[in-house]
């Protein structure tokens, strides 16, 4: 959201309009066009020092209508500025303000609302989603899937429409906890409890199930074959076929990548009855992934019910995880052969993709931010129709044309306890692979790829509940 700032020089105050995301070359350039005051002869005068071409103004600390003093001395030749009156954003109407920026909004927090804000924004990221969601029309009485999914297409539109400058989800929240009433427990002091977001997440998407069909639930659905082998009878072997919404890392003490908690998710040792043997016996269970979702979904297993305190606690341990993921090794033998080939080919383009875009920002070494994301935005059209033309026909309504995966969109949770703590949610720019939205509630900002490396965990700080991957390649 762009905010004012005053520009005093001279004896003279000049109101500049700055977004987060423009670097200090932009701001230098509005300061050059209001005074005509050349970039090189400016000397910005701001409590972390000079001003830096390079540096974002979000990082400045600015407040709206702050006084910046500017040294220099005005060039006469220069153009000057149209001159206009000053409009100020706390002057525009809900509807104004909307269309002076195209940055995301977020959500009003209606009391420990957070986990639903978060898990909304996350999904909201999804296209899929929100195209089936567009076309839906079904209308159900409050308590309903019918009721609910329609509460969360009205708030997908006000967060597309940005008619005003927060969404007060209250109309959701209210048909959720019909639907769902542990989502509206209370303490004792009459106060909202703290949910789960995985929780909620799981629930939503089982309600979209019931609403949209099968075959728009099929972009989330994973289905495995499991092998289940008698360790003291090795005739006693049985095949089953299962899927599920999401893959779950699993984390002990050893786990330091997520791929490790995922596969130790996918085998495990259970011990129940043999017919043959008439006793109890340990089986191993491997399960290998027979078909993949354009839409997947992981969910860090972090919380666990802790008898000393009797209450769900917190695994702090630090977990990494990729922003690019393959999980060729994850599928059953004759399900990844053709999913390695395309990958191979599109990893080919993407290589081509990214040599492009570095030549391009060499050659354009005080590209603006407008600049560049008009760039990302080309490349990121022009790729995708290459990438196309890689993928096999015949898939699954669903399917993943590759074991390839891009991260899209973080939840995270902060504290010790699921019944405490703060909820927030880190989606990727649609374009910009480097640039991150995050969502805290009403707070929406950009942050870079290392803030995202950060979500990794490792104690009370902002730590990677559930990953949302789309298919690499797709839209």
């Amino acid at each position: 959201m762009s905010f004012t700032v005053n520009i005093k020089n001279s004896g003279k105050t000049y109101p500049i309009e700055l977004l987060p995301s423009e670097t200090g070359l932009v701001f230098k350039q509005k300061i050059q066009e209001a005074t005509r005051i050349p970039i090189e002869r400016q000397k910005v005068l701001l409590k972390s020092g000079q001003l830096k071409d390079d540096v974002l103004v979000e990082t400045l600390n600015l407040k709206p209508h702050q006084t910046i003093m500017v040294i220099g001395s005005p060039e006469l030749n220069l153009p000057a500025a149209p001159v206009e009156k000053p409009v100020f954003l706390e002057d525009l109407n809900s509807e104004a303000l909307s269309a002076y920026s195209t940055d995301p909004i977020g959500l009003e927090n209606l009391g420990n609302t957070c986990y639903l804000n978060s898990t909304i924004q996350a999904l909201h990221s999804i296209p899929t989603l929100r195209k089936s969601l567009e076309a839906s029309d079904k209308v159900g009485e409050i308590g309903s899937n019918e009721h609910l999914v329609l509460q969360l297409k009205r708030v997908f539109k006000e967060l597309e429409d940005k008619k005003s400058d927060v969404i007060v989800p209250s109309s959701l929240i209210s048909s959720l906890r019909y639907k769902y009433p542990q989502f509206g427990e209370r303490d004792d002091h009459g106060r909202p409890k703290q949910q789960d977001a995985e929780e909620v997440f799981t629930q939503l998407l089982l309600s979209l199930k019931s609403v949209l069909g099968d075959d728009f639930i099929q972009n989330f659905t994973v289905r495995f074959k499991s092998l289940i082998k008698n360790q003291e009878d090795e005739t006693d072997v049985q095949e089953k076929f299962d899927e599920d919404l999401k893959l779950q890392c699993h984390i002990t003490g050893q786990t330091n990548f997520m791929k490790n908690g995922i596969i130790e998710s996918l085998n495990e040792n259970i011990e129940k009855h043999s017919d043959n043997l008439n006793k109890d016996c340990v089986y191993e269970i491997n399960k290998k992934i027979t078909k993949l979702p354009t839409i997947l979904t992981v969910q860090f297993v972090r919380f666990y019910w802790k008898r000393a305190t009797n209450k769900k606690s917190k695994i702090m341990r630090k977990v990494q995880f990729p922003f690019q993921l393959d999980v060729a090794d994850l599928l059953e033998e004759s399900y990844r052969d053709g999913k390695i080939k395309v990958r191979d080919d599109l990893r080919s383009i993407e290589k081509e993709q990214e040599n492009e875009s570095r030549e391009f920002k060499k050659q354009k070494k005080n590209m603006l931010a407008k600049e560049e994301d008009e760039f990302e935005e080309k490349q990121y059209k022009k790729y995708l129709e290459q990438f196309k033309t890689k993928f096999p026909e015949g898939l699954e309504q669903g399917e993943n044309p590759s074991s390839l995966y891009t991260l899209n969109a973080v939840i995270t949770h902060q504290g010790s306890s699921a019944d405490s703590g703060h909820y927030q949610a880190f989606v990727k720019d649609k374009y910009n692979n480097d640039k991150w939205w995050k969502f805290n509630d009403d707070k929406v900002s950009i942050v870079d790829k290392d803030k995202i490396e950060s979500l990794a965990g490792g104690g009370e700080s902002d730590s990677a509940l559930i990953l949302i991957y789309k298919a690499f390649g797709t839209d």
